[in-house]
């Protein structure tokens, strides 16, 4: 990057990318950020642009990474494409010279295991649906144009995000005794930023990445974790039968590179959440 300042560049700068923002800035790197709305942790970093929208994206300015936390506009084929595939291509035609690195959140939706097996990020992806099949096609184009790491996220929780707590105190959520184990993974949305941040200052991050806490848990024990929490009864204790679905995944590359989670498991990371109610 050379002995100048680096410059990143978060683009799709939401909840995450702000928290990202305000890491790296508070390690003395320079951080712009671009969205559709200009939200920014201070008005001289904020960029406005839309990934959708060549023209919009004129006059930027120069980055020595590139981080893309960008969320799909909408739920669609469509949507994926602007968020993961043709969205950052354009992005990189309209800077003025190519960034050294980029950094990719994405998702672990792109493993279509559903049987409870172990995930890593050697597995190689297999896209049961044609929104994580376009995210693996961008992945693999952005890192073809320059070195890459895709950081691929489980399920987000943290401020604001509470669907799971809300879930339980509106009785949306129940246990049912005799369904099989639904084992599930996710990662707090500052230990998400951590990861994103150790990625773009390491000398040699991974090209792929996991980014989920240390321990994945059946849906079930989640809720019902939740519950004992905001003393809500939903209902018999699980007893799941034999035959477990979803996928349980491991971040060692990112403890390889040093990343310390401040929620290793989903206990901590509500017990946060939940003081804020």
């Amino acid at each position: 990057m050379g002995d100048a300042v680096p410059h990143v560049l978060i683009v799709g700068a939401g909840d995450t990318g702000l928290t990202l923002a305000t890491m790296l800035s508070s390690v003395g790197l320079r951080v712009s950020t671009l969205n559709r709305s200009g939200r920014s942790i201070d008005a001289a970093s904020a960029l406005v642009g839309d990934l959708a929208d060549s023209t919009s994206l004129t006059g930027l300015p120069s980055a020595d990474v590139v981080v893309f936390t960008t969320a799909p506009p909408s739920r669609d084929d469509g949507g994926y494409r602007t968020a993961y595939l043709d969205g950052p291509q354009r992005l990189l035609d309209a800077l003025p010279t190519e960034p050294a690195q980029a950094v990719l959140t994405s998702t672990t939706g792109v493993y279509s295991a559903d049987d409870g097996r172990w995930v890593t990020a050697a597995t190689p992806p297999e896209p049961s649906r044609s929104t994580a099949a376009i995210v693996v096609e961008g992945e693999a184009a952005l890192a073809h144009r320059i070195p890459t790491t895709v950081v691929r996220s489980a399920g987000i929780y943290g401020p604001g995000r509470r669907r799971l707590i809300d879930q339980v105190l509106t009785g949306a959520a129940g246990i049912t005794p005799g369904m099989p184990t639904r084992w599930t993974n996710r990662v707090h949305r500052d230990d998400l930023a951590a990861a994103l941040a150790l990625c773009v200052v390491h000398p040699n991050p991974p090209p792929v990445a996991i980014a989920v806490d240390d321990e994945p848990a059946p849906r079930d024990d989640v809720l019902a974790w939740i519950a004992e929490q905001v003393r809500v009864d939903l209902g018999p204790d699980p007893s799941p039968i034999d035959t477990p679905t979803g996928k349980r995944c491991r971040n060692s590359e990112l403890k390889d590179l040093g990343w310390e989670l401040s929620y290793p498991t989903f206990r901590e990371g509500y017990t946060s959440v939940l003081a804020t109610l």
